[in-house]
């Protein structure tokens, strides 16, 4: 099989685009929990849950920007 040379540039895109994703889940659980809360009540394993979910997003952002 052939090998197929990638340029370096598109790895870094699809980095870029891997964190706009996971912002984006982060932000609309962000919005589920809130709406779950305010329905149904308090959860605190659905706010330490979400706190996670925020903290390995920042994670990611610094460590591929």
């Amino acid at each position: 099989m052939a090998r197929t040379v990638r340029h370096p540039r598109s790895s870094s895109r699809a980095v870029a685009h891997h964190n706009r994703e996971v912002a984006a889940v982060t932000a609309v659980l962000l919005a589920a929990v809130s709406v779950y809360t305010v329905v149904i009540g308090q959860n605190g394993w659905l706010w330490f849950g979400w706190a996670v979910l925020l903290l390995v997003c920042v994670a990611l952002f610094l460590v591929h920007p």
